[in-house]
């Protein structure tokens, strides 16, 4: 499927008129494709594109400690021929080419009967999901669902936020939670080992000296827990107070307690987690930041 060409006229428009004029007020005006309308086409740089993207996402599998007996070469190249058909065609906001790839992969790769999806933007990743789970069931959870471009029609649909679900009848190993919300991740964590969930992916997982970077950024973030988790036990070793991690972002200021008791029970619930490769160099294309969470099986009467 290709993307539709804006007419002569308004592309001159856009060009001459409109763009200079947003220039002056400080915005760009693009064209809204996304960026995998834009692709190599020759076979030998169309294998050497797929081919890095599959060895870097088998390299991540491995380390994310997923048992799976998935051909990545041959998902990648499905993916491929799968994304051009995306009903979602957005430029800014939401995945790219690389963050809906990893997506689709660890899905493949996790093969959950059951999804959960807290922020769903414009569809996208909704759809990403059911390419890679055809028969799973999947539960969208977002605050404001007007923004959908493409609504699966076996989903269900909540503006609910997930934690306030009723999960009493989930099969807790057979399910994956999908974090995408700009909520806390060490929050996103917590709920989910008090509902057994031991298997989950985070969007936008933002190291501490990367996340002026981001917008709202869901902090902790899982890179950060890790960070605070490990420079805790150096700082107290060597009786120093630990440094919480400051940023600044569109002139507001922001911090992260080091001693914060949020990140410390999310911390103690996450059994490891691995941050996948951004697949820049491999693709060309944006970089995505998807993180694989293990957590460690709830105590007992801990779990909702």
């Amino acid at each position: 499927m290709s993307t539709p060409r804006p007419s002569r006229t308004l592309e001159r428009l856009r060009r001459r008129v409109l763009a200079p004029f947003f220039d002056r007020l400080g915005y760009d005006l693009v064209p809204a494709a996304p960026d995998w309308s834009h692709r190599p086409t020759s076979p030998r740089e169309v294998d050497q594109l797929l081919g890095s993207a599959a060895d870097s996402l088998q390299r991540d599998l491995a380390a994310s400690g997923i048992a799976t007996g998935l051909d990545v070469p041959a998902a990648v190249r499905r993916f491929w021929t799968l994304i051009p058909t995306a009903p979602v065609r957005q430029r800014r906001g939401g995945s790219g080419f690389n963050g809906a790839l990893q997506l689709y992969v660890a899905m493949r790769a996790l093969a959950p009967s059951t999804v959960i999806e807290s922020g769903v933007f414009r569809g996208l990743t909704t759809w990403v999901i059911r390419q890679a789970c055809p028969d799973a069931t999947i539960h969208c959870h977002d605050p404001d669902l007007s923004n959908l471009h493409y609504r699966d029609p076996g989903a269900h649909y909540s503006t609910a936020d997930w934690s306030t679900a009723d999960w009493s009848q989930l099969d807790a190993a057979t399910t994956v939670a999908f974090f995408d919300d700009h909520v806390s991740q060490g929050r996103r964590v917590i709920e989910a080992r008090r509902l057994g969930l031991t298997r989950l992916l985070f969007d936008d997982d933002a190291a501490g000296h990367r996340i002026h970077a981001h917008g709202g950024p869901a902090h902790p973030t899982i890179a950060m827990i890790e960070t605070l988790r490990d420079e805790a036990g150096r700082d107290e070793a060597r009786r120093v107070t630990p440094e919480p991690i400051r940023w600044q972002r569109n002139g507001r200021s922001f911090e992260q307690p080091a001693d914060d008791p949020l990140a410390r029970e999310a911390a103690a619930g996450v059994a490891y987690a691995h941050a996948f490769d951004d697949l820049h160099r491999a693709t060309g294309y944006s970089p995505a930041r998807l993180t694989y969470v293990a957590l460690h099986p709830p105590k007992r009467g801990i779990a909702a």
